[in-house]
């Protein structure tokens, strides 16, 4: 299975989850650390986009993660399964409970969640402390440009 991030260069193959520890996302609070990716390339592109605004980053990656093919090391969530609210902008105190309890639970490696950009697709949000992570490979594909058009 693969999962997908568009990343600053530098820290595109960061596997302890330091960006999401440090400031908090959608699905954790700060000081808990996860990986979050996008389970295609095309979400993970628009999330990035939502996610810098009209000043982007130079020197993106898209990073493919190579994830065990293993079921029962995942949990996912469709819309419906989700509280009230989960998709709240900035952020939801449901969804950062949920993401929360996945990791300090430790019982999956990855939480397959609906896109509050898009509820049709999927992001994965990873434990980077669960012992399955450790055969997670990360490679850098190539570099990332988003098209010029998209800004005119």
């Amino acid at each position: 299975m693969h999962a997908w991030r568009i990343a600053k260069k530098q820290f595109a193959l960061d596997r302890q989850g330091s960006g999401a520890r440090l400031a908090g996302g959608r699905w954790n609070n700060p000081g808990v650390a996860v990986v979050y990716a996008g389970m295609t390339p095309e979400i993970a592109a628009m999330e990035k986009l939502v996610h810098t605004g009209d000043i982007l980053p130079s020197e993106l990656v898209l990073v493919r993660f190579d994830l065990p093919d293993i079921k029962s090391l995942y949990r996912s969530y469709k819309v419906e399964d989700l509280p009230t609210g989960w998709d709240a902008l900035p952020g939801s105190s449901a969804a950062v409970n949920i993401g929360d309890s996945f990791v300090m639970e430790g019982n999956f490696l990855g939480m397959i969640v609906p896109s509050a950009v898009m509820p049709e697709a999927k992001n994965i949000v990873l434990n980077p402390n669960h012992k399955a992570f450790a055969s997670v490979s990360m490679n850098v594909i190539r570099p990332f440009e988003f098209d010029s058009r998209l800004f005119h």
